[in-house]
């Protein structure tokens, strides 16, 4: 391979590339500070907390397909936090976070040729609302778009001397990502293209040693996935063809059954919804002014580099496509590498030109010293909402579920949400392994035999609402049930009965997830009891724009016992700041509704000041503050922190050869 002769008359003087190392040691810490202050500090719903349960579990499943990201976070959760594993894995996405923060402040440096293009477009993304979100929990975001910049810098260093060596270095780098999120093929044609442009003999790309390195390293990378096409061999109890355990280890590692319906799943009628949604996302991220920023980063990029340009904008562009296409729950997410090269763009934006390299004019100097004071803003405001160092709802809310479910006395029954049963997951794992606890829908066949076993050792049987509707529906009245005392979330009725007139509060509405049922009936009396009757016309009680009643997103505030101090409903999130009693409140709605149906970081926010007292969830959200300004616990209703009531079936009811006729009462869905 032709070897390219440093260009002895670079822009870049000597010792630039330290200086850099330095500014991005130091943003790289800015940052991890701000995250470990911020990071949750154990189990999580949803994705982050299968992430938690599955990190130290000996098991694997093709399903489990993320090979690098355990294989990276077993041995430093086992070293770091084996007291606490869900801990030690918010921790590991720090780490992941601030390396990504450092590796674009450094690379932007480098290709920018400014250390003040490499310091803003670290900071913009270390303190982005969603990235900033992915870095406080279990989440293989992080070590992704790590894995994408160290990908990047192996190409500046083949760009700056063409080699056969540094080559095989990008090739190897590339294909491990893949063991962390698939989505690195998004990037294929972008390092394709860059190649390309900067290989002086572009045959070289193609020649048969060339190809055949590409394709050992690959192979290479694949055998990352090994373990999880061993898995297959343990399914369907017998054994099965080579041909039938691949395609199941296809079909669970590319998750086959769901992608198809989703990878440019938008229908036509929902364009106009996406395009709303993009924009808003990218606001969230920078700002209207670091938006600005990055569209003229994209132009001077273009005169310092073409072929840095093509890549960064060329990239930006396929992920961007993919995710406004992408038609799942959690679409924000999938917009992080856009996000990544939009902060790459932004603090291009600063490279002075040519003539302004030893003499920085002031004008340039005062925009450097803007953009910076800028980034530090966003972190400033971004803060109280990203904060989750005291966010313990996924543990309580566990805890409450499977509160008196031991060897001795009980067997925990549940059928709820993928989302909660993550945390569960954890719970029995890593928490309190002694609590016995089945699904019901693996042992619904042989259900009457589960509870004739139990009874026979004197131990009950606890269900959430949606298993005991379950058994009802399936067995009506054989297993008469009875509501259990402790609830498996607070009920909204009942903790607002208990308010002191005077008592200030926030209540906000946003359209439930699509599994939950928000009873009109029931909100209405909350706010009934909240105004006694005063209740205010723009608050349509009900729901969602989606049923005809309401807005998405509603917003009331006030004192228990009077009319509403604040009112507003929209279809749009929104921001708004008011005061309660003389306290500054501000209410961020950060989603984009009904589009999104889980958010790690929450569906918004309510803060008191600084102070983070409300996470809003799809639903209904209600905080108060007791005589001494204290903010309750939050309390939530048609929501996946609502599972409701528990059920108990007891084992000193009558035998079950009595059971058929006794009658049973109906059981509501919460």
């Amino acid at each position: 391979m032709a070897r390219r002769i440093p260009n002895p008359e670079s822009r870049i003087p000597t010792g630039f590339g330290s200086s850099a190392s330095i500014a991005a040691a130091v943003v790289a810490t800015l940052a991890f500070w701000a995250y470990t202050k911020t990071l949750l500090p154990g189990v999580d719903l949803g994705d982050t907390g299968g992430f938690q349960a599955a990190v130290l579990w000996p098991e694997v499943s093709a399903r489990q397909a993320y090979p690098l990201y355990y294989d990276l976070a077993a041995p430093f959760v086992r070293a770091a936090s084996m007291a606490n594993p869900a801990r030690g894995l918010n921790l590991f996405s720090a780490i992941f976070g601030a390396v990504a923060v450092g590796l674009l402040t450094y690379l932007c440096a480098l290709v920018a040729e400014s250390l003040a293009a490499g310091i803003v477009a670290g900071l913009l993304l270390a303190f982005s609302y969603t990235f900033w979100s992915q870095a406080i929990i279990a989440e293989v975001y992080t070590l992704h778009l790590t894995l994408v910049l160290v990908s990047c810098l192996a190409l500046y260093a083949y760009a700056q001397q063409p080699s056969r060596l540094r080559l095989a270095i990008f090739f190897a780098v590339y294909a491990f990502a893949f063991g962390n999120h698939l989505s690195m093929i998004l990037l294929l044609v972008p390092f394709a293209g860059f190649l390309l442009e900067v290989t002086p003999d572009r045959r070289t790309l193609f020649a048969p040693a060339t190809i055949a390195l590409a394709a050992i390293i690959a192979a290479a990378g694949a055998l990352q996935y090994w373990p999880n096409f061993v898995s297959t061999s343990h399914l369907g109890g017998g054994p099965i063809s080579w041909g039938e355990r691949l395609a199941t280890f296809w079909f669970d590692t590319t998750k086959v059954d769901w992608r198809e319906s989703m990878v440019m799943g938008v229908r036509g009628d929902q364009l106009a919804d996406r395009v709303g949604m993009w924009w808003f996302d990218a606001r969230q991220q920078f700002g209207i002014f670091g938006l600005v920023l990055a569209v003229v980063g994209a132009v001077r990029l273009w005169t310092i580099s073409r072929p840095w340009a093509t890549l960064i904008v060329l990239a930006y562009a396929i992920n961007t496509s993919f995710a406004f296409t992408y038609n799942v729950g959690d679409t924000h997410v999938f917009y992080l590498p856009s996000h990544l090269f939009t902060a790459f763009l932004a603090g291009a934006a600063l490279s002075p030109f040519a003539g302004s390299k030893r003499t920085r004019p002031p004008l340039w100097t005062a925009a450097t010293i803007l953009v910076i004071a800028y980034a530090g803003w966003r972190a400033w405001d971004t803060w109280p909402a990203i904060d989750r160092h005291d966010d313990r709802r996924a543990e309580s809310l566990v805890t409450r579920l499977a509160l008196g479910a031991n060897p001795q006395n009980a067997v925990l029954v549940t059928d709820v949400n993928w989302q909660l049963e993550n945390a569960l997951l954890y719970y029995t794992r890593f928490g309190r392994r002694d609590v016995p606890w089945v699904r019901l829908p693996d042992v619904e066949l042989h259900f009457p035999l589960l509870v004739r076993d139990n009874e026979a050792i004197s131990r009950d049987l606890i269900l959430d609402a949606y298993s005991a509707r379950d058994v009802v529906a399936s067995f009506g009245p054989l297993f008469p049930m009875q509501r259990d005392p402790i609830s498996a979330s607070p009920d909204l009725i009942d903790e607002i009965s208990g308010l002191s007139p005077g008592t200030p509060y926030v209540l906000c509405v946003l359209t439930p997830p699509r599994e939950e049922h928000l009873d009109p009936e029931l909100l209405g009396e909350a706010v009934r009891m909240l105004t006694r009757g005063r209740i205010p016309a723009e608050l349509r009680i009900g729901g969602s724009a989606e049923n005809g009643i309401g807005r998405r997103y509603q917003l009331m505030a006030g004192l228990t016992g009077e009319a509403p101090i604040v009112v507003r409903a929209e279809d749009s999130p929104f921001r708004m700041d008011f005061r309660l009693l003389d306290d500054p409140f501000t209410v961020r709605m950060e989603s984009w509704l009904p589009s999104d149906t889980f958010r790690r970081a929450g569906f918004g926010h309510v803060l008191r000041g600084r102070e983070h007292v409300l996470t809003l969830e799809r639903g209904v959200s209600l905080v108060w503050f007791d005589r001494n300004a204290r903010a309750s616990n939050p309390i939530y209703a048609a929501s996946v922190y609502s599972p409701g009531h528990r059920y108990r079936l007891s084992s000193v009811s009558p035998s079950l050869a009595d059971l058929r006729t006794r009658p049973i009462s109906a059981i509501n869905r919460p």
